[in-house]
């Protein structure tokens, strides 16, 4: 019986995470919503995983609740990426 309360902080934790960080849209999604403008990310090492959780992370600190990726791409023939995406309100 005590477990029930763990769980429900459990879920109402990672349901405040959730919401506090933008959500990836694509371009049919994003025709809803109000553009904020562009925002570019640059010098991301790894996959483009990484690279869309640094966008992601910019969003956020843009205050913009979604986001909808332009381009990823590896400037100068260069390991690193750099990441064009529209931020939303």
């Amino acid at each position: 019986m005590k477990l029930l309360p763990v769980i429900t902080a459990a879920l109402l934790t990672a349901a405040s995470f959730s919401a506090l960080s933008a959500t990836e849209v694509n371009r049919s999604e994003a025709s809803g919503l109000q553009s904020m403008g562009t925002a570019t990310v640059s010098n991301i090492t790894g996959s483009p995983e990484d690279a869309v959780s640094a966008m992601q992370q910019k969003a956020m600190e843009e205050g913009a609740s979604h986001f909808r990726i332009i381009g990823i791409d590896t400037p100068s023939d260069s390991s690193q990426q750099r990441v064009n995406a529209e931020l939303y309100r």
